[in-house]
């Protein structure tokens, strides 16, 4: 089923990109350790502490002052080792001046959330001082429901140009398929994918009335009609499966976790560091290194619910279509378009994967149509599609 010589070259670009990966890893150490090696973070805020009095613009513009830092660093190697990999195997279609547009509005982006969790985290350790790590994870999971809530109207539309999807046939059939559910959608729309990359794709985003079904522009080129409805049929079933919520409930448990964890290593880690306060704005950039870290470190398990999910979603795609070949043949052009890798290393699978091999999701579904054939009905896995 899969295109040869696209699988040749997958082979090849996962190769080199694992190689980048590793390379970057290192550099990012290398970054971290002379950042705080040479007293960077103190540096910094000295500067502009001797300039500006209000705490909030010196909180503004520390964030923004390391945030550039990293990210002009971080952007060159992005630059050669993943924008050019991209071109070269053609799987961008952005123009260098377009990608660096790109990182520009994720890094407003960032600064603005940095400025709303720094805030956050130096008010309610003055206020909290002993349970500040519960109050942090309390706002940070309402946080993370805003911008779910807010994701399809406010944050895709700085990246996508989003227009009604046009009356047609296709139009019709996937809004059927909603109501077969009974699932309410604001609307089909589709999205200019194909300024970006190479691969099509669909999804369902957002929450309540913000929930939108986004075609790409790309995806009639090289899906069925059929392929198609198989694809938002998996991603319904995330829906109706209640997944986001899950999903939604596991983050929050591991920012608990997470946040309570930090806390009982802050006063060790600044101690270490050489800060004569606790909680400060210099001490900010460790406590987001310390964060990440632990999240990493914690990250398989909630790798491992979600792919669960979706495996889930799958099974609710195939009882959901007629016949559970499109499945299997959307997964393939998806991997071929991609150059996806069909099966997954160890540390792809404990840190990266956050879906099952694409490989074995194709053979499952190539499975189910089999015994659909041989038991001349559709496959049941003894569970309800709702």
């Amino acid at each position: 089923m899969y295109d040869s010589e696209r699988r040749k070259l997958a082979k090849e670009y996962n190769r080199i990109k694992d190689r980048y990966n590793s390379y970057k890893i290192v550099l990012e150490f290398i970054f971290w350790l002379v950042f705080f090696g040479f007293s960077l973070e103190v540096k910094v805020y000295n500067f502009i502490a001797n300039i500006i009095d209000n705490f909030d613009l010196k909180l503004v513009i520390f964030i923004f002052g390391v945030t550039l830092l990293y990210s002009i660093y971080t952007w060159i190697f992005d630059y050669l080792f993943s924008y050019k990999l991209s071109r070269k195997y053609e799987l961008s279609n952005q123009t260098p001046k377009e990608w660096l547009l790109d990182k520009v509005k994720v890094f407003i982006l960032t600064n603005l959330f940095l400025y709303v969790a720094g805030r956050a985290f130096l008010t309610i350790t003055v206020w909290y001082p002993d349970r500040w790590w519960l109050f942090f994870s309390i706002g940070g999971v309402l946080l993370i429901l805003v911008i779910n809530f807010i994701f399809p109207v406010v944050l895709l539309p700085f990246f996508f140009e989003l227009t009604p999807y046009p009356e047609s046939p296709l139009r019709e059939r996937l809004m059927e398929l909603f109501s077969r559910v009974g699932i309410e959608v604001a609307d089909i729309y589709e999205f200019n994918l194909s300024s970006k990359m190479n691969s099509a794709n669909a999804a369902v985003v957002g929450m309540g009335r913000t929930r939108k079904i986004l075609l790409g522009d790309n995806l009639q080129e090289r899906y069925t009609n059929d392929e198609i409805e198989a694809v938002l049929a998996h991603e319904i079933g995330h829906h109706v499966n209640g997944d986001m919520f899950k999903l939604l409930f596991i983050e929050a448990l591991s920012l608990l976790f997470t946040v309570f964890l930090v806390s009982k290593l802050w006063q060790p880690a600044t101690k270490l560091f050489g800060y004569t306060e606790v909680y400060s704005i210099i001490s900010l950039p460790l406590f987001l290194l310390v964060t990440g870290i632990l999240n990493w470190l914690l990250s398989p398990l909630g790798l491992i619910f979600s792919r669960l999910t979706e495996k889930r979603a799958d099974n609710f795609a195939l009882q959901l279509i007629d016949n559970s070949d499109d499945l299997a043949t959307a997964f393939v052009k998806l991997a071929d378009d991609s150059l996806s890798k069909l099966e997954y290393n160890w540390y792809d699978l404990l840190f990266k994967a956050s879906h099952p091999p694409i490989g074995k999701r194709v053979e499952k579904a190539l499975y189910w149509s089999n015994r659909s054939d041989e038991n001349g009905e559709e496959g049941d896995n003894g569970n309800s599609c709702f």
